[in-house]
């Protein structure tokens, strides 16, 4: 073999050597990393599961089942331990049951705002009594019993219209917005439907003849009728002392229809008033009899009055049953305060 043909295979193989010691020095001379497993890397997966709440919500509903129990609350039920605990968040968000018995009272009154008036010169109406049972302090049915009269003589007027005494009837409704508060105080809004059968006459009417110089008296003869007519009303009930309250209400009222009228439409009617107004006012005395109490609230059972938490007594605040510091390694006691969302 000629030196020019051994020089001519050599150099290809002399360049390749070099290339392979370049690439090897410098891959061992590049910095190695050797990973190190310390406490806040070993915990991280734990510490990432404990602030993710929906995940832990995930793990504690795939463990729980719930009933409904006698009054209504969602109770639920941890098939692991065993353990039971009212879900309060459905507890906050149910439609407040009614505290009070069905048949929870029957009250009397006497509405003296016609005898007062009257002291103070208005000509007609006389006094009214009335019922009202409670059912659960909340719907109270009503029946209204009175007597009317008027005699009326216009000062800018020529006639007296006398009506005498008539009975008159309502029956209707309140409805208690305070309805689950102590029955002491009341707000209630409240709907009638009222009748009165009666009898009325204009007399001493007085004409004035200046041509003739006659001065002629008559009267209208007595008309019957009967009126009905409806009443909407808001009212106020305060407790005076023991069983006595006093009540205030506004009413506006509507006539419906009426009958008789021969010689003209009678100026008031019995329990409604004069025609031509149509508000009026109420003022009552009245005394309640108890038929039933206002039912406590209902403690679940196994839960401690005075702690103020809905599930089983030493359950930790916050914390579902089954759930503590063993669940989540390292996590100690900051797993308290989580709870279902």
């Amino acid at each position: 073999m000629t030196p020019h043909r051994l020089q001519h295979i050599l150099h290809p193989l002399l360049l390749a050597l070099a290339i392979l010691a370049f690439t090897v020095q410098s891959a061992m001379s590049q910095r190695r990393v050797t990973p190190v497993n310390t406490p806040a890397t070993a915990t991280q997966p734990v510490n990432e599961f404990k602030n993710d709440t929906a995940r832990i919500n995930a793990a504690k509903r795939a463990s729980l089942v719930h009933y409904h129990d006698e009054h209504g609350n969602v109770v639920l039920v941890d098939t692991v331990t065993g353990e039971e605990w009212v879900d309060t968040a459905t507890v906050e968000s149910k439609i407040p049951k009614m505290q009070y018995p069905i048949l929870e009272s029957v009250t009397v009154g006497v509405d003296i705002a016609d005898p007062l008036m009257r002291l103070f010169g208005r000509n007609y109406g006389l006094f009214e009594f009335w019922g009202m049972l409670s059912i659960h302090n909340r719907y109270m049915p009503v029946v209204e019993i009175g007597l009317g009269q008027a005699r009326n003589t216009p000062d800018d007027s020529n006639f007296t219209y006398k009506s005498p005494v008539a009975p008159y009837f309502r029956i209707g409704a309140n409805y208690n917005f305070l309805y689950n508060s102590p029955t002491d105080y009341q707000f209630w809004a409240g709907l009638r439907f009222g009748m009165s059968s009666f009898r009325y006459e204009v007399t001493d009417v007085h004409l004035n003849d200046p041509y003739w110089q006659e001065y002629p008296i008559f009267s209208v003869p007595s008309q019957s009728s009967t009126a009905f007519f409806w009443e909407i009303m808001i009212g106020l009930k305060v407790k005076l002392f023991r069983n006595v309250s006093a009540g205030w209400q506004i009413k506006w009222h509507s006539l419906l229809a009426e009958t008789g009228g021969t010689y003209g439409k009678p100026w008031y009617i019995p329990g409604y008033g004069t025609r031509g107004s149509s508000l009026a006012v109420g003022f009552s005395l009245m005394y309640t009899i108890p038929l039933g109490k206002r039912e406590s609230a209902a403690i679940p059972p196994g839960a401690d009055p005075g702690s103020g938490i809905d599930g089983p007594v030493g359950t930790l605040p916050g914390r579902a049953p089954g759930i503590g510091p063993d669940a989540f390694p390292d996590s100690g006691d900051d797993a308290q305060g989580l709870k279902l969302q």
